[in-house]
């Protein structure tokens, strides 16, 4: 019997979507906005990336590098009753401030506690959100292959949200317009998607294009020169994975408060490496190598013409990014430009 266009969404066997085996899509860089009759725009919101599957034992959550984040944000069970079985749908999560915005601070604390008590504690204290945009399975049926608008719109019939899970509407053609809001706001970006793309678990790929309003990537820390009292960290050496090894990228000397810097010596001192991981250039007094092994989220204005980072600050803790997965993005093109001259309003998180 000829098999019908609609047996698209059983291609992929079941397995394939498992916690322990899909990996989320990642998106390229553009380097500018646009509008696009083609695109999808939504707003960029710097969380933790985060997949979660209900099944007959409740919602498993976890992140880009496998991670299970389900005892971490107990929060997110509300989902048991808001999803089919065998449902698997894509978000990041998010903990908002007193006027919708992301807070990174707060999440950062969600995301490093390590005992049952803080992780209850910080659920009462700083909730997260959970942003979903995009449906992967239904009912056990994998919807990878089928195109980005079909997705939402099986999305929009499967999860309604309320509470703490929230689904924001995307933005049509108007994605300048939509960066100008984002930006005003101080949000990171949008990200501008295909309507026609299919989801390509585990890469990076140009059917979903980032388009920061400040530039921030993620890079493993090879090295840091320790503070004085509170400051327990002056300065880090971070690098690049470049398909080989780590190459280092830029010293950051800023952007870390006394929690954050607590948190990276108690990770960092038991990773003290038996020899220098860069030349000497990038060595200082005190300088304290480590096996590349933690990942941290880094802003900054550009790459220089020697490859290194131009006024790098530190953005946060990345425990759900793999050292390897720190790659330098490339900037892609994007489609020509044509500035609307409307207004558009900016999603903001449930408080």
């Amino acid at each position: 019997m000829p098999r019908s266009s609609r047996s698209v969404e059983l291609d992929l066997p079941l397995g394939d979507l498992a916690p322990d085996r899909l990996r989320p899509m990642l998106a390229m860089v553009a380097a500018e906005p646009f509008d696009s009759a083609l695109h999808q725009f939504e707003v960029a919101w710097d969380g933790v990336r985060a997949l979660a599957v209900r099944k007959p034992g409740g919602v498993r959550v976890w992140g880009r590098g496998l991670r299970d984040l389900t005892p971490q944000y107990p929060e997110i069970q509300a989902l048991d009753q808001m999803l089919p079985m065998d449902t698997v749908v894509d978000g990041e999560l998010i903990v908002g401030d007193a006027h919708g915005r992301p807070d990174p601070v707060a999440l950062a604390e969600r995301a490093h506690a390590d005992r049952p008590s803080n992780v209850e504690a910080g659920a009462n204290r700083h909730p997260v959100t959970y942003v979903i945009y995009d449906l992967l399975a239904r009912g056990g049926r994998s919807l990878l292959r089928e195109p980005l608008q079909r997705r939402r719109t099986l999305l929009k019939e499967t999860v309604f949200g309320g509470g703490r899970i929230y689904l924001p509407e995307p933005i049509l053609k108007e994605g300048i317009a939509l960066y100008d809001a984002a930006r005003d706001r101080g949000l990171e970006g949008i990200v501008a998607k295909r309507l026609d793309g299919r989801y390509h678990p585990g890469r990076r790929h140009p059917d979903w294009l980032l388009v920061l309003a400040v530039r921030r990537e993620d890079f493993v820390v090879m090295g840091f020169t320790p503070g004085r009292g509170q400051h327990l960290i002056e300065a880090l050496v971070v690098g690049s994975f470049d398909g080989h090894g780590f190459r280092p990228v830029g010293r950051v000397g800023g952007g870390f408060d006394a929690g954050t810097g607590f948190r990276l010596r108690r990770l960092l001192d038991g990773l003290a490496a038996a020899q220098p991981v860069a030349d000497g250039r990038w060595s200082g007094e005190g300088m304290v190598w480590v096996e590349p092994q933690v990942a941290v989220s880094v802003k900054f204005s550009e790459w220089d013409a020697r490859g290194n980072l131009r006024f790098p600050i530190f953005s946060g803790l990345r425990p759900e990014v793999a050292p390897e997965e720190c790659i330098r993005t490339p900037v892609l093109d994007a489609p020509s430009p044509s500035r609307a001259g409307i207004e558009i309003q900016v999603p903001t998180l449930p408080i």
